[in-house]
Parts: C-alpha cells; sequence; structure tokens
C-alpha cells in the first residue's frame, strides 16, 4: 500500500511540474511582464542595464579570473566563455523567461538569450580593458546575421503545391 501512495504522490508531483512548464502565450507574457520589474528572481540580483552587469559580475568575481578575463583577447572571449559563464548568466538573470536586464537588452534589439549573453560577457570585457563597449555595433551584426538566417530559411522552403485560381470578370 506505501509503494501505491508513494507512487500516486509521485505521479501528482510529475504531473504538477509539467503542467507549470506548459504556459500559453498569454501566461508567459503575464509572467515576463511581472518577471522584469523584479530586483531578485530566486534570490539573485538581477542587473537593470549593462554598466549595473558589470558591477555585479566585477563583485561575483574573484580577482584572478578577473585578471585572467580582462587580459584574454576579445576573440577567445566570444568563443569560450559562452558555456561556462554564459551558462550562468543565461540561467540565473532569467533570460529567456524575462527579467530586468533581459528586457533592457529587447529595447536594444537584442532578442535571442544566447546573443544577450554574448553581448553582456563582450561588452564587459571591452569595459574592463576601458574601451568603447560598440554595443550598437554588435546589435547591428546580430540583426545582420538573424536576417541572413531567415533569407537562407525562406530560400530552403520547398512549395509543396501551387494553386492559381481564374479571375472573375466584372
Amino acid at each position: 500500500m506505501k509503494t501505491l501512495s508513494r507512487f500516486a504522490l509521485l505521479l501528482t508531483f510529475l504531473t504538477l511540474s509539467i503542467s507549470g512548464f506548459a504556459q500559453t502565450e498569454e501566461e508567459f507574457e503575464e509572467n515576463y511582464a511581472r518577471r522584469i520589474k523584479l530586483e531578485m528572481i530566486n534570490g539573485v540580483y538581477i542587473p537593470m542595464d549593462l554598466e549595473d552587469a558589470f558591477g555585479e559580475l566585477n563583485r561575483l568575481s574573484n580577482t584572478e579570473g578577473l585578471a585572467a578575463f580582462k587580459a584574454a583577447p576579445e576573440d577567445s572571449i566570444r568563443r569560450k566563455l559562452h558555456f561556462g559563464l554564459g551558462r550562468w548568466i543565461l540561467i540565473n538573470w532569467g533570460l529567456e523567461e524575462g527579467s530586468r536586464i533581459s528586457d533592457y537588452l529587447k529595447q536594444k534589439g537584442i532578442s535571442r538569450p544566447d546573443d544577450m549573453v554574448e553581448v553582456i560577457i563582450l561588452t564587459w570585457h571591452r569595459n574592463l580593458n576601458e574601451q568603447p563597449l560598440k554595443l550598437e555595433e554588435e546589435v547591428a551584426v546580430i540583426q545582420k546575421r538573424m536576417a541572413e538566417e531567415k533569407a537562407k530559411k525562406d530560400a530552403e522552403k520547398e512549395v509543396i503545391i501551387l494553386e492559381t485560381r481564374p479571375h472573375k470578370e466584372e
């Protein structure tokens, strides 16, 4: 009997967990609107803009790690940190579900969470090295890449059938 009740409890938990992830578009938008106003999500401070993000990343970093990050060449920063630090930023700063920093970046023209991560890391590196952030240039590169990806995808679409209807003459 204990096994059956444990199974029922587990099944109930799994059902509630899975249904918690399935949101309608309206529920997602409501949740997003709520989250972008929060200073803290799951006990983690959420920066409101890039300058705030730089301050928080500086605060969370140890001296040696910060020095190594600052000294690294910019091209390696783009590639190497996306899955370590980038993953932490993506998850803890709520870039997929919405947060103050994700909303700030969306308003700047960056809509994909992976692009947000890259821009945060890259501009933080530039900030540490007292270089111009070039945020507008990064946004332009991202938007150009997205347009090229869309054009390629559109070009690869296959027309299954093309129907034409005769026009009625008036």
